[in-house]
């Protein structure tokens, strides 16, 4: 068995623990979480608040479907853990950096009832 070496040399990402640990715990699609780590490293990974991203950018960078994508954001945004304002065409996009008020309770409807699958 072969051990690799990351090479920090390379480049990295700081990602703060609290914001990972929300990030594990939390019940992201795939999609949801693709576009989350893409926006912390075009924005923490560049020491940057924010970042202009485009749906297409965002999709063809993640290897995503460009429809998919603005769906995510669109939830991301609503949950209140990504930050969008608009500049042009172009989506300003930001991590939430307070894990505390992201808005993560999803809920199914159960013969009428509500069952909450997460609450942070």
């Amino acid at each position: 068995m072969t051990q690799t070496i990351v090479k920090t040399k390379e480049g990295y990402t700081k990602i703060p623990n609290n914001i990972l640990r929300a990030i594990y715990r939390s019940p992201f699609n795939g999609t949801e979480i693709r576009v989350i780590f893409f926006v912390i490293r075009m924005t923490s990974g560049w020491h940057k608040e924010n970042k202009l991203l485009s749906y297409g950018y965002i999709a063809k960078e993640a290897n995503l479907n460009k429809r998919n994508v603005r769906r995510a954001i669109n939830l991301l945004t609503q949950s209140k853990i990504i930050i969008k304002s608009k500049d042009g065409r172009k989506n300003k996009l930001a991590l939430n950096q307070n894990p505390t008020t992201w808005e993560l309770c999803k809920t199914q409807k159960i013969k009428g009832a509500k069952l909450s699958l997460y609450k942070g």
